[in-house]
Parts: C-alpha cells; sequence; structure tokens
C-alpha cells in the first residue's frame, strides 16, 4: 500500500513538469517506486513466428491394400516403415475361396469361347439363309454376356493377385498381394496365420513427396498469415510455403489449423513426427523492431 501513494506523486510531478524537461528520479525513488530496468530485445524484421506442427502424408498419397476374398495370411514379407517398390509381394494368402474364384474364372472362359464359336456358326448360316435374324439376334446377345462374364472374373483375379489358370487346368494354391506404387509401409495390420474376412485391410501405404506441415497457431497468431508464406523447418534445406488457413477454429482447443507443403521433406522429416516451424508473413515490418516484456505494457 506504501507504493501508490510514491506512484501518485511521481505521476503528479510528471504532469506538473513535463514542459521542464525529462524527469530525473534518484536511485531512492525509483526502489520506493518498483521500477525494474531491463535491456529491450532487439527483434528483426524479418523473424518469423514459432509455430507447433505435425507432419502428416497427403490423403491422395496414402493407399489401404485390403484382403480380396475370405483367407488366411500364409506370409508377411514387409513390416512397419520398410520402403516398398511397386509390384513387390507385401504378403501372401492362402484359402478355399481363391481356388473356387480361378475355377469360376475357367468356366466363364470356357463359356465365353463356345458362345464366340455359336456366333461364328450362326452368323455363316445366316448368310446362308438357313437361320432367321431373331436367332442370330439372340447368339450375338448370349455371346456379349459371356463375355461380360468372362471380364468381371478375370478383373477379380487380378484384384485377388492370381494368375489366370492355364490350359491344363492348374490353379494357384496363394494368392500374392502387392504392392501398388512406390512407398513407405505406413501401417502393417496383417499377421501370419491370421484369418481375414473380404476388404479387411492388411496395409496402409504412403508416398512420402511433398509432406504436409499441419500446423496449430491462435486466431491472434494467425491473423497476419496467409497462403504463400514461407514456412522453415529446423534441419531441413528446403522450406515450404502456406497452402490453406482454415476459415474456423477448432472445437477442441479453439486453435485455427495452417497447412503447409514440403516439396521434399522426406529427408528432413519424418511422418506424423511433432516439429516447430517458422513461419514468415510476406508482409513482416522491414527494419528493426524492439520486443518489450508483456510486464511492462
Amino acid at each position: 500500500m506504501k507504493r501508490l501513494p510514491a506512484l501518485l506523486s511521481l505521476c503528479l510531478a510528471a504532469v506538473a513538469f513535463a514542459e521542464d524537461g525529462p524527469i530525473r528520479l534518484s536511485p531512492d525513488q525509483i526502489a520506493r517506486s518498483g521500477i525494474a530496468v531491463v535491456p529491450l530485445a532487439e527483434l528483426k524484421g524479418d523473424a518469423g513466428i514459432r509455430l507447433p506442427a505435425q507432419v502428416i502424408v497427403p490423403p491422395a498419397q496414402i493407399a489401404v491394400v485390403a484382403a480380396p476374398l475370405p483367407a488366411m495370411v500364409a506370409t508377411v514379407r514387409v513390416a512397419y516403415g520398410e520402403p516398398v517398390k511397386k509390384g513387390q509381394v507385401l504378403a501372401r494368402l492362402q484359402g478355399a475361396p481363391l481356388i473356387e474364384l480361378q475355377r469360376e474364372f475357367a468356366q466363364a472362359r470356357a463359356q465365353a469361347e463356345l458362345a464366340a464359336e455359336s456366333l461364328r456358326r450362326d452368323e455363316s448360316l445366316h448368310a446362308d439363309g438357313i437361320i432367321s435374324q431373331s436367332r442370330l439376334s439372340s447368339t450375338r446377345t448370349a455371346e456379349r454376356q459371356a463375355a461380360l462374364l468372362l471380364a468381371e472374373k478375370r478383373q477379380a483375379l487380378r484384384l485377388a493377385g492370381l494368375p489366370e489358370p492355364g490350359a491344363g487346368g492348374a490353379l494357384a494354391s496363394a494368392a500374392e498381394i502387392r504392392a501398388p506404387f512406390d512407398g513407405v509401409v505406413l501401417e502393417a495390420a496383417a499377421q501370419p496365420g491370421q484369418r481375414v474376412d473380404a476388404m479387411t485391410p492388411l496395409f496402409k501405404l504412403g508416398r512420402l513427396s511433398p509432406l504436409w506441415l499441419e500446423i496449430q497457431a491462435t486466431p491472434a497468431q494467425a491473423a497476419g498469415l496467409a497462403p504463400g508464406d514461407a514456412v522453415s523447418v529446423p534441419g531441413c534445406q528446403e522450406g515450404g510455403r502456406i497452402t490453406v488457413v482454415t476459415p474456423h477454429v477448432d472445437a477442441h482447443d479453439q486453435s485455427l489449423r495452417l497447412r503447409a507443403e514440403l516439396p521434399s521433406g522426406a529427408a528432413c522429416v519424418r511422418p506424423y513426427q511433432f516439429v516447430q516451424v517458422e513461419v514468415k508473413p510476406k508482409d513482416a515490418p522491414a527494419g528493426n523492431a524492439w520486443r518489450v516484456p508483456s510486464g511492462a505494457v
């Protein structure tokens, strides 16, 4: 309570003698008034804002590899975090549905060949005037349906990773699950001996170039930021740019999300890693500025 009269007297003195020049206080007056003096911290005009961020893989660069049919996982060839090449075998599946699919393809192929032969015969008979046009039209319809069924079974074989049965009727005993592109295994849920249903996720693969940064900021920090602002990450020689500033705040922590893209970030950061980034607004003030302690305001 003793500081209040002292501060009040200083304010009155400042008003009374402001026209006479600077007010000089003795060390005793400074001590009794509780005035503290600290040096100002220089803030460069090109300095950025430090914000927390997380490295993520863009959704368009992620693929989920699932089991095509109910089966058992016989072997698993890759594990979490391993790089893979397009066409590389990830796992092998075994089960009766795989054998049945090959048998159905062989039957569809035989039916398609028989329908094509019938169409050629009826076209010749129609040209000789032996059969009617309606008979030829019916044969053509049957041939088209058989061809469509064969295409369906062939596509099912490809999705299952199975080869087409040979002319001798030999059937493959296992299906190979292969990588659809060059990337990294982000998740590996398949385990040897596991029984899976159709469309059960086995692996999640991702391409690691480019990567995204999900940046978290308060509305006040994001007020001066916009798409195109430069973003730098410690340890990365090449930075990125902000691409999106969300127009709404997060319902849980009331923060704004900003997204930046790193064109080649796989060499210096890892997916799902938490980092501190520095964002430099394009309209940052030129020249030097000074950082004032919050307690002095």
